[in-house]
């Protein structure tokens, strides 16, 4: 059994793993379906958008893309991938990330309404969205961010940590996020680098407080996805990818991360 990198519960906090260990290349083969199952499932969600009648405002279908990419390679690999899959926290772990989740989402956004304020923007605040009630948004968000989660932090994250350090399994997880949203990268460098650098820091976040099972991992992750989402909406509208509301999100979205981590390593001293 080859020796695994360290979760922030400690060392004794290992991903299990079975006495048969999938080869390099069989383990990155799957790693390629699922990249290339997302890319796909992608593809339709866009297509089906148009002709489902859901206002693309309101909920994204491309979203459930990385549920669908994970969903397939699974099936296709679910002997090799099964026992790789990290083992539970206490629920007493999870009630402290979902914490720290809440914390960092409540001080993200009053980072990101105050600096937009500041900025002389007024803030769209909790209005109807795509033709639905704002509860509606708010709801069928979540809906949205767990379709993301499942396939990012739920499955390809916990999947590079048994080949890579932990930090290094985030970034890849997170960098792979970012070029995911491609439509972010036409509008120009400031834009571009803006918000690689906010979801590499929100993949930070989420990626180093998701810890324990699939579900328990997909949970925080979830949440954080989803709150962060509908606080952003809230200061900016559909306006999230202009300037100078991208800036602001991108260094708030490092403040925020690196505020949140280094209290969560102080109190666990």
């Amino acid at each position: 059994m080859t020796a695994q990198p360290e979760t922030p519960t400690g060392p004794a906090a290992r991903i299990e793993q079975s006495t048969s260990v999938p080869s390099g290349r069989i383990f990155w083969t799957l790693i390629g379906i699922y990249v290339l199952t997302t890319l796909l499932g992608s593809v339709a969600m866009l297509a089906l958008q148009p002709v489902s009648g859901i206002d693309r405002a309101a909920l994204s279908l491309v979203q459930f893309a990385p549920a669908l990419g994970a969903l397939a390679t699974w099936l296709i690999g679910r002997t090799v991938l099964g026992p790789l899959f990290p083992t539970p926290e206490t629920t007493r772990q999870v009630r402290e990330n979902l914490g720290y989740i809440l914390a960092a989402c409540l001080l993200l956004g009053l980072l990101v309404a105050g600096a937009t304020a500041l900025a002389g923007h007024d803030l769209v605040g909790p209005v109807a969205v795509g033709g639905v009630p704002f509860v509606v948004f708010f709801v069928v968000q979540l809906i949205g961010a767990t379709g993301e989660e499942i396939g990012w932090r739920g499955f390809l994250q916990p999947l590079l940590e048994t080949r890579m350090r932990r930090l290094v399994a985030i970034a890849v997880t997170g960098a792979v996020w970012a070029l995911w949203h491609v439509q972010a990268f036409g509008a120009g460098p400031v834009v571009a680098v803006s918000f690689f650098v906010s979801t590499m820091a929100f993949a930070t976040l989420l990626g180093t407080l998701g810890t324990g099972s699939f579900w328990q991992r997909v949970l925080v992750a979830a949440v954080g996805h989803w709150l962060i989402n509908v606080g952003i909406y809230l200061t900016a509208g559909d306006a999230t990818l202009d300037r100078p509301q991208i800036v602001i999100v991108a260094l708030g979205a490092v403040f925020t991360a690196a505020a949140t981590l280094a209290v969560r390593s102080l109190r666990a001293r």
